[in-house]
């Protein structure tokens, strides 16, 4: 048994001074775990303070407080204006509040009509314009949306049912049955019940009506108009959204492991070998860079043709915007993985660090949720990573079919992080830690 217990203990004092293995048994699933508990923990909270654009289009003293309702709470970001091409910034207006769905800006915007809420009207009638690029944020949105509205504004709701109930029962059988449920809820819940019961003088627009083609009772309180402005004509929306995600991930994971793959060849011998010959180390930097480039080109460009067969994605009717995109994230990705081979030691350390970075990055980039459902601090952050700029330009280019123009920024920013890191991987080259 005292063997035992030594040899466990060997065990141990060799996987201490093992500061990679170290590290990916506790330090990299702690930092995982704290991103991941920010994500969700965050959409359990309804805090998440998402971004809605927002245009009150009515008068009413009803859609007014609906308005100060949605200002004030902490779930939303109330977007009003939006600053046009000279710079200035304008209140918007039913088209130009659309457009700015449609241009990416937000995912949603709400717009309350000026015919919202009339003393006719039974219940309270929105409208809702969404982009499904990230349809989990949408739902979450809509959601909240309606959780707020009915329990900020309750009367809204009382007075819908009870123009209900004179609609669906007629004036007689109405009244009585709105003073029966006025008077039940003051009993259980200690309320006045003539604070419940309105005086609705009857006319045309409350009588007696059939049922047929009615709505539900309760659907007719809230009549949120949805309407979706982009990606209504894609085949496979989910696998649009997403392919971006999975395809910058195992783009990384590929081309970190092509990278690192420097170590073996110097174990093995084969740097040396190739040195004897009248070839330079920066020779065998720019031919292994431009590998890991070519070998990132055929891997994203296979992925989205199998999208293309599995899923329907289409991949041809944007396809020169895509190439671009794909392009310049493969560099920035091949940079990534030499950059990683220049400040390791050893292939485990490159490994180790690597997994850590590329789950680090595929959790924050939006591989994986939302960006929108992290706190501010993440997502300033999460524009630092070429997963958001790579997963953001395939994103555009195959869900918004958007020009060149629109993608130059995601372009220009992958092959410039692609050259500061490649320079920073050529002087840690230099100093001679590979080989």
């Amino acid at each position: 048994m005292k063997t035992i217990i030594m040899l466990i203990l060997k065990e141990y004092r060799l996987f201490w001074s093992d500061t990679v293995a170290v590290a990916m048994t506790f330090i990299i699933p702690i930092v995982l775990i704290f991103i991941w508990g920010l994500v969700f923990g965050n959409m359990g909270s309804g805090s998440e303070r998402l971004h809605l654009a927002f245009l009150n289009c009515s008068q009413s003293a009803v859609p007014k407080k609906i308005e100060k309702v949605l200002d004030s709470t902490k779930t939303f970001i109330l977007i009003k204006s939006f600053q046009d091409e000279e710079g200035r910034y304008q209140k918007f207006d039913t088209s130009s509040i659309q457009d700015y769905v449609k241009k990416g800006r937000v995912s949603a915007a709400l717009v309350i009509p000026a015919d919202a809420y009339t003393d006719t009207t039974v219940g309270l009638k929105l409208k809702f314009y969404y982009d499904p690029k990230n349809d989990m944020e949408i739902q979450i949105i809509q959601g909240v949306l309606q959780q707020t509205i009915m329990s900020e504004v309750p009367d809204i709701f009382m007075q819908g049912m009870q123009k209900q109930a004179l609609n669906y029962l007629g004036a007689d059988s109405g009244e009585a049955f709105n003073r029966e449920i006025a008077s039940t809820i003051g009993k259980y819940f200690r309320i006045d019940p003539k604070l419940l019961t309105m005086a609705i003088p009857p006319d045309d627009s409350i009588s007696r009506q059939g049922t047929e083609n009615q709505k539900t009772y309760f659907q007719n309180i809230l009549q949120l108009d949805k309407i979706q402005l982009v990606g209504k004509d894609i085949a496979n929306p989910w696998a649009t959204r997403g392919v971006g995600g999975w395809a910058m991930m195992f783009l990384l994971f590929t081309l970190t492991g092509s990278a690192t793959s420097l170590f073996d060849e110097k174990k093995s011998g084969v740097v040396l070998r190739i040195l004897c010959a009248p070839i330079s180390r920066a020779d065998i930097l720019w031919s292994k860079y431009a590998f890991n480039v070519s070998l990132g080109l055929i891997q994203l460009l296979i992925l989205f043709i199998a999208g293309s067969l599995l899923y329907r994605i289409d991949i041809l009717s944007n396809f020169f915007n895509l190439m671009l995109v794909i392009i310049a994230s493969a560099i920035a990705c091949t940079a990534f993985g030499m950059f990683l081979a220049s400040i390791s030691k050893t292939t485990a350390q490159a490994s180790g660090f690597g997994t850590f970075l590329i789950l680090a990055m595929s959790s924050i980039g939006g591989a994986w949720f939302p960006v929108s459902f992290m706190p501010d601090f993440i997502q300033t952050i999460s524009k630092g990573t070429i997963v958001y700029w790579s997963m953001d330009g395939i994103q555009q280019v195959l869900w918004r079919g958007v020009s060149t123009i629109e993608i130059l920024p995601n372009l220009g920013i992958l092959c410039g992080v692609a050259l500061l890191i490649s320079l920073i991987s050529l002087w840690q080259f230099k100093k001679g830690h590979v080989f």
